[in-house]
């Protein structure tokens, strides 16, 4: 990176400048899986995510946690700039393990979004699934037929499944919550892999013991729903019941959890201003999504249930951009 933008994107006057004119604004971050040693998904290095953490503390930002943002927003509290919030999706065990310490380790304030089904072992996600019969295919080529729609994929690199694993996940977006295990069926008799019913190894879930241990170090547990499945493939009456139900369950096991929803999946396509009234309607304070860009305290009051995250990532020049005000500037602009 140029030095001169590097100089730019640290400069605490000219961050002032921008928040004066522009008004309080905070990073919130998004995190999955820690990266796997066969790279066949991103995910977060824990060396990255400590060299970030070690850089924003040096640079004297302020981190937060997602349910104290949400209120300080909705009351129309001022917040000290630059801030940042971390937040990670799904409740894998390895997050707990990985991820989590290192956030820990410098008072990140973490918030875990975890899916209640997969935590209390009666499924684990479908797009897990998905990602392991990529993974474990033998297979250099494959097509999946569903609904008269053919998917061809390619399995030749590292690559290539990456590319076929997000084709099929896209795909499965689109379609009812009701046919995806069908689906998931058809790609496991497309590769030649059979589906484990539990989550295998490498996508175990966090435990109950595992989370209350994290919530007194320090994390806030939040709902990602009970299944994982979007909310746009869901009919209204299966979206109620898996807000109230997911929300009951982390009521019964933890001390404090997050009074916050986490949309799975989360783009604009994933749900709509209805889902947004449900998920008020289910008693949440608020909800975040996937839509990626600085997030303005006067947005979040505005409309708590729709508030941005931007996707952890994957190198250091990019976190200096996505935590400064040139970011926040950028997502002022039309796209």
């Amino acid at each position: 990176m140029n030095r001169w933008i590097r100089r730019a994107m640290t400069s605490r006057g000219l961050e002032r400048c921008f928040s004066a004119l522009s008004g309080p604004y905070v990073t919130i971050f998004m995190l999955h899986r820690p990266l796997p040693g066969d790279r066949s998904y991103h995910g977060t290095s824990e060396k990255l995510l400590e060299e970030c953490l070690q850089f924003a503390v040096k640079q004297k930002y302020d981190f937060i946690a997602l349910d104290d943002l949400i209120d300080r927003a909705v009351q129309g509290q001022r917040i000290k700039r630059p801030t940042l919030c971390f937040t990670l999706d799904d409740g894998y065990s390895d997050q707990v393990t990985r991820l989590i310490p290192v956030l820990l380790k410098y008072d990140a304030k973490p918030t875990l979004f975890v899916i209640t089904d997969f935590i209390d072992g009666k499924d684990w996600p479908w797009d897990a699934k998905i990602s392991f019969l990529i993974r474990n295919s033998r297979l250099r080529e494959a097509s999946v037929v569903m609904q008269g729609s053919e998917i061809p994929l390619k399995l030749d690199s590292v690559k290539d499944r990456v590319h076929s694993r997000r084709l099929l996940s896209a795909y499965a977006k689109k379609i009812q919550s009701s046919d995806i295990p069908e689906f998931v069926d058809r790609i496991s008799a497309a590769l030649d892999v059979e589906t484990p019913f539990s989550a295998p190894e490498d996508y175990l879930p966090a435990s109950w013991d595992q989370l209350r241990e994290a919530e007194k170090a320090g994390v806030t547990i939040g709902s990602h729903a009970r299944s994982h499945f979007v909310l746009s493939a869901m009919n209204p009456g299966r979206i109620s019941e898996e807000l109230v139900y997911s929300k009951a369950r982390l009521k019964e096991e933890l001390q404090s959890p997050s009074q916050i929803f986490c949309y799975p999946s989360g783009t604009t396509q994933d749900f709509s201003r209805n889902h947004e009234l449900m998920v008020r309607m289910a008693h949440y304070r608020g909800a975040v999504s996937t839509i990626s860009q600085t997030s303005y305290l006067k947005d979040i009051r505005r409309n708590p249930y729709r508030v941005a995250r931007i996707g952890f990532p994957g190198d250091f020049d990019q976190f200096m951009r996505y935590a400064s005000w040139i970011e926040a500037l950028r997502s002022k602009l039309p796209v």
